[in-house]
């Protein structure tokens, strides 16, 4: 590894204040880990300039030349003893990802595209924030219905993106990133001849293997179905190949002798005497008093819930490592169109060896959810397309930051396919009444409980006191 050091001063402002003399640089990092997930700063402060120590929730600023490293508000504060009237401060600081969730989200969207919505979010519930989603939210879809219960905002972004195969994230300058996966690239590609990198450690592992999916899903309803059998002249019980669907009236099942349409009732529900038959949902039967003559055709008209459930699988993968089973259980996927696209998102995913690996670099510029390009001959590796799950910066000290990166390989395509599919579809919908009310509790404007006593009576008694009728549960105090 070629090693260059990036040595331009840290300047960390709090509050808009420069108080960059103050922290310990060897002591400092920041983590990024995805955009649903705050970045936190962690730093030792000591009061070297005299301006006093900084307080839960100030504004910490991070930056390394013209680039914001860090923005976000200090979230915890321990302090360290040294001595009379000295302390050490260790912060722990939280990224505006914090800053955009402070409000819950209930929403229904109709008709409206995805950066529509997006910005009525951040304009409802982000008030006051600064957050902003206009130059960087890139327009991809109209979703028909959408419903948000009580989410956080970076919530209802994420699930966005899981609908339309976009990504987002916060900047340091309060601004909302929303795009294309595969835009947002890191600012280096590794291979054999990469010389910004050290301890490239690449690790394969086929303990997820999955090549051969079942998905079992809710329902759908069948086509008419019809059913025949000859009576013998004494059956009363007639048995049904499957449920009748909604058992709920006559219409559920249509019953003929002979091409005459019979009344069909509801058993336990219906008297006996009232229709030619009664229908025993659970059991799958009808059942009647008076059987029908013999050499009766008895036809049987119905619908029934079919369940959803189907397999697929990956043959080469089969043939290369053996077939693994996987069953995936959703019973909001109800025809089998979408099963066959949720178990191949699944193969997608999980049909071939799952890579990861990590490396170190002096390089800035990463950060969790760009894409690496990765070409390592050697390994085996020929121009794959890595996702970066995690950054770590440390600082070395003299503004000089060594940044640990964890990459896996990005086998998500199928999923977001799939889920786009179910966007498209209209299934996008959680139960909701859009004209629900919250019971608002209503806190008094000060906390101050007032308590009055009043004397009910003034006819005192004097001690010396004893116990009078000593019998358990029924004594009493005399005098």
């Amino acid at each position: 590894m070629t090693t260059t050091y990036d040595d331009t001063p840290n300047i960390i402002t709090i509050e808009g204040i420069d108080r960059s003399v103050c922290f310990i640089n060897s002591n400092m990092s920041i983590e990024n880990v995805s955009s649903e997930t705050p970045s936190i700063f962690k730093a030792e402060f000591f009061d070297k300039d005299g301006l006093g120590s900084p307080e839960l929730d100030d504004e910490i600023i991070v930056t390394k030349g013209a680039e914001i490293i860090f923005g976000g508000k200090i979230l915890e504060i321990a302090y360290i003893r040294l001595g009379a009237l000295k302390n050490i401060l260790s912060l722990t600081c939280t990224s505006y990802v914090r800053e955009l969730n402070r409000n819950l989200v209930k929403e229904n969207y109709q008709n409206m595209t995805d950066k529509a919505v997006i910005q009525d979010i951040i304009f409802r519930y982000c008030i006051g924030s600064e957050i902003t989603a206009d130059e960087f939210v890139i327009e991809n879809i109209t979703i028909q219905n959408i419903v948000f219960n009580y989410m956080t905002p970076g919530d209802c972004l994420t699930k966005i993106c899981k609908l339309s195969g976009y990504n987002w994230y916060l900047d340091y300058n309060k601004a909302i990133h929303y795009f294309p996966l595969t835009t947002n690239t890191a600012p280096e590609s590794i291979t054999d001849t990469s010389t910004w990198i050290k301890d490239l450690s690449i690790s394969k592992d086929n303990s997820n293997i999955r090549n051969r999916v079942y998905v079992r899903g809710g329902t759908y309803l069948s086509e008419d179905t019809t059913i025949s059998q000859v009576a013998d002249g004494e059956q009363t019980v007639f048995i049904l190949p499957e449920k009748p669907h909604a058992p709920v009236g006559e219409t559920s099942l249509i019953v003929e002798e002979d091409d005459v349409v019979k009344t069909v009732g509801i058993k336990n529900i219906n008297k006996a005497e009232d229709f030619d038959y009664l229908l025993s949902y659970q059991e799958k039967y009808i059942i009647t008093t008076v059987p029908p003559v013999v050499g009766t055709v008895m036809k049987y008209t119905f619908r029934y819930d079919v369940p959803v459930l189907v397999a697929v699988e990956d043959r080469d993968s089969i043939e290369d490592i053996g077939q693994y089973e996987f069953a995936i259980f959703d019973k909001d996927i109800n025809n089998q169109d979408d099963a066959r696209a949720r178990a191949l998102a699944e193969l997608t995913d999980y049909a071939t060896t799952l890579v990861d690996g990590s490396f170190f670099t002096y390089e800035s510029g990463f950060s969790a959810g760009q894409y690496i390009d990765v070409t390592l001959t050697g390994m085996d590796i020929d121009g794959e397309s890595y996702l970066i799950q995690k950054v770590t910066a440390t600082s070395i000290g003299k503004g000089i930051f060594l940044y640990s990166v964890e990459i896996v390989n990005t086998k998500k395509l199928g999923i977001i396919t799939f889920l786009k599919r179910m966007l498209e579809a209209e299934k996008n919908t959680v139960n909701s009444d859009v004209d629900e009310t919250v019971d608002e509790l209503y806190t008094p404007s000060t906390q101050d409980i007032i308590v009055t006593d009043t004397l009910i009576s003034s006819d005192f008694t004097s001690p010396p006191f004893k116990w009078g009728t000593a019998k358990w549960g029924f004594s009493q105090w005399g005098h």
